[in-house]
């Protein structure tokens, strides 16, 4: 049985509430940390399998403002970084320059891609687990996962940044390591109305 959240939960598409910071360090608190840290250090022992470079807290049903995002991550995950926990984040600073990249996530059908327009630097601001307030900056794919992962928090997908004009791919587990190599050009398409059906299920 999947730890995560199905895509046709409502609680994907809520806004999560901030950690009071007078909890932050509470048993509770850190107990969801830890479960969340255990869910993504598990979805990155199978290396036939697409590793998990980011977790937000909705996805496993926690409907709180807490992210973990690898910081080290290469473009190809192929060199794994260390998880880095993020408590309330907010993004204070974001790069005009926009660049294109290719997603997918553990909360869609692991069958849909798509291509992502985002910033390419950002400055952000959030809480350590031991309730210290820290800025760091981010750019190039790990600052990609930060605005992918706090997406989440504000109850958006990718698909929904793809939007009904935009290129959104269907993919089936064998391909992707072609589909890694030619996301620019992949020709088929998972249609708009697909994607709803997904997340409005009947």
């Amino acid at each position: 049985m999947s730890v995560f959240t199905p895509p046709g939960d409502p609680l994907l598409q809520m806004r999560a509430t901030e950690v009071p910071i007078e909890e932050i360090r509470s048993d509770e608190t850190q107990a969801m940390i830890d479960q969340m840290m255990q869910v993504a250090r598990g979805e990155r022992t199978d290396a036939e399998k697409r590793p998990l470079i980011g977790l937000a807290a909705p996805q496993i049903g926690i409907a709180k403002r807490i992210i973990i995002v690898d910081i080290g991550v290469d473009n190809e995950r192929k060199d794994l970084g260390d998880l880095m926990v993020f408590i309330n984040p907010e993004i204070i600073w974001s790069s005009e320059e926009e660049v294109d990249g290719r997603e997918g996530c553990f909360s869609v059908d692991g069958r849909v891609a798509g291509i992502v327009s985002r910033s390419d630097a950002i400055r952000i601001t959030a809480f350590d687990r031991d309730g210290m307030l820290f800025v760091r900056d981010f750019s190039g794919f790990t600052a990609r996962i930060f605005q992918h992962e706090l997406d989440h928090l504000n109850g958006i997908r990718f698909p929904d940044r793809v939007g009904k004009e935009g290129k959104l791919h269907w993919v089936e587990e064998s391909e992707y390591p072609d589909y890694r190599k030619n996301w620019e050009t992949w020709e088929r398409q998972c249609s708009w109305g697909l994607w709803e059906s997904m997340k409005n299920p009947c």
